[in-house]
């Protein structure tokens, strides 16, 4: 697996316009696209937001990168302050079951 973390400083007058366009127009393409395996939002105390994205490998990411920077416009237009970006191959994951 394959995961993109960003952090953003949430603008907290757009959180509502922003998750119901997400919701509308952003995830639906999401969950469509090739190799998607996730999307969590984790919101801090701090109003900074972290999205954990991911991906089966490292090329489904790649393929869904236009999507990914449209809506990384979206987000900067409503006022959410970019903090920082990593991404790489995940080596351990645990999830319910497994």
């Amino acid at each position: 697996m394959f995961a993109i973390i960003t952090r953003r400083r949430m603008n907290q007058l757009r959180m509502e316009e922003t998750r119901e366009l997400a919701r509308s127009e952003y995830f639906p393409k999401m969950k469509l696209a090739p190799g998607f395996v996730s999307f969590s939002l984790i919101q801090g105390d701090d109003g900074v937001g972290t999205i954990v994205v991911l991906f089966e490998s490292r090329e489904h990411a790649a393929g869904f990168r236009a999507e990914s920077d449209t809506w990384t416009r979206k987000l900067d237009e409503f006022g959410h302050q970019f903090e920082s970006q990593m991404a790489g191959e995940v080596v351990e994951h645990v999830s319910a079951g497994a």
